[in-house]
């Protein structure tokens, strides 16, 4: 009842309203935005996050805290593989000085979501959890990420969000131990190239998961011209990861971009290229949907093209984003994973801009689509390039041969 109830609140809000965002990514930028997000907070912060270990933002958090703000963390409680050590660590120090750490324990599978709230007022919405691959200080390590910081009426919306998990949440308790805040240096090679940048009247729609589905074809399926998707995976399939196939459970997601490229809507799908994502035994490996998405572009001559990216070339730890671009005039910056759990099942949440900010993306997507890893087969603009050059050859030898 009470999530009806939820429901029923956000439905009643505005959809859409404008306001003023500061577009930023990782690795190049993220640090600074956040450092500056949280040292503007005058009364409040609540943080919401699948993980938290950056000792740089636990100190700030904890000097913000001797300063008398209101703060609060969600943070899930089993993540894959468990929590870290750092993340214990920075836990810990959190919780001994009395700043509330809940973990989400509630009927979603997943509390997903990468969002603060400072003072009520403003948000910020991001790809990437609160470490050094999302948020490194030097700017030289980490994975591409995406992040907006907005005002505006939305801010209240999300604070509901956070209310309605935090009922859903326990408290942490520090376990027995001997646990200092501590930090690495993971070696970097990346040299960061976008600053962020503060675009005025965007308009600016906040969604969700669970049930983001209808959100995401709404935003497919009003490309006109162009859609470029940033995913760190997209499965070609949903259901069972062995028991089904594209054949009895295909992705919602991916069969509508392929749509999108048969009605003559040029469309560019990027994925991340880190070695476990590219096993081709695998149905759901990114392998396996790029040689997929590429077959169908190459069978039926349409414009969409799959790609993974360059993590070397480009000096990348990883490509963790979760974001699409459509017609460079919209653009979602989000924690959703492309795959069933996280459309259907886990927290998450995104923003929809509408406006000059999405040219910020477009620019670096644009950088990210150059130096590809490998392409699994040609896709459409190879395709047409060999389909050029088969007609040179035939046209040479039909003038040698006088036909």
């Amino acid at each position: 009842m009470k999530y009806v109830i939820f429901l029923i609140i956000l439905a009643s809000l505005p959809i859409v309203q404008a306001a003023t965002v500061e577009t930023f990514v990782s690795p190049d930028s993220s640090f600074s935005a956040l450092s500056e997000f949280i040292g503007n907070a005058n009364e409040s912060l609540y943080i919401a996050s699948y993980t938290f270990s950056s000792p740089e933002m636990t100190k700030m958090l904890l000097a913000k805290n001797a300063e008398g703000l209101d703060i609060g963390l969600i943070i899930e409680k089993s993540p894959a593989g468990g929590m870290s050590d750092y993340q214990i660590a920075s836990l810990c120090a959190l919780y001994v000085n009395n700043i509330t750490v809940l973990l989400y324990d509630g009927p979603l599978r997943y509390m997903h979501a990468k969002y603060a709230i400072r003072d009520e007022t403003d948000l910020l919405v991001t790809s990437e959890n609160y470490g050094y691959s999302g948020f490194m200080p030097d700017a030289d390590y980490g994975n591409r990420g995406w992040g907006i910081i907005s005002d505006g009426e939305i801010t209240g919306e999300l604070l509901e969000v956070f209310i309605d998990d935090s009922t859903d949440s326990v408290p942490f308790v520090c376990p027995a131990g001997n646990y200092k805040i501590s930090g690495w240096n993971p070696a970097g090679a990346y040299r960061p190239i976008f600053n962020s940048n503060i675009f005025t009247d965007q308009n600016v729609e906040l969604i969700y998961s669970p049930d983001s589905l209808d959100y995401l074809l709404e935003l497919i399926n009003s490309a006109k011209k162009s859609i470029d998707v940033q995913q760190m995976y997209i499965y070609t399939h949903w259901g069972s990861v062995s028991g089904d196939s594209v054949e009895s459970a295909p992705s919602p997601v991916l069969e509508a971009l392929l749509d999108k490229a048969r009605s003559g809507v040029f469309v560019r799908i990027m994925l991340d290229s880190t070695y476990y994502q590219m096993d081709p035994e695998k149905s759901v490996s990114n392998y396996n949907t790029i040689e997929y998405v590429n077959g169908i572009a190459e069978n039926e001559g349409i414009p969409i093209e799959a790609r993974a990216i360059n993590l070397d070339s480009k000096g990348l730890s990883m490509l963790h984003n979760k974001g699409i671009i459509v017609d460079s005039e919209r653009v979602l910056v989000s924690s959703i994973n492309w795959n069933e759990n996280s459309i259907m099942n886990n927290r998450e949440v995104g923003i929809i801009i509408e406006g000059d900010a999405a040219a910020y993306y477009q620019e670096v997507f644009d950088h990210d689509w150059e130096e590809q890893v490998q392409e699994y087969g040609m896709g459409f603009g190879p395709a047409m390039a060999s389909l050029g050059a088969l007609v040179i050859i035939v046209l040479y030898f039909w003038k040698r041969k006088g036909f």
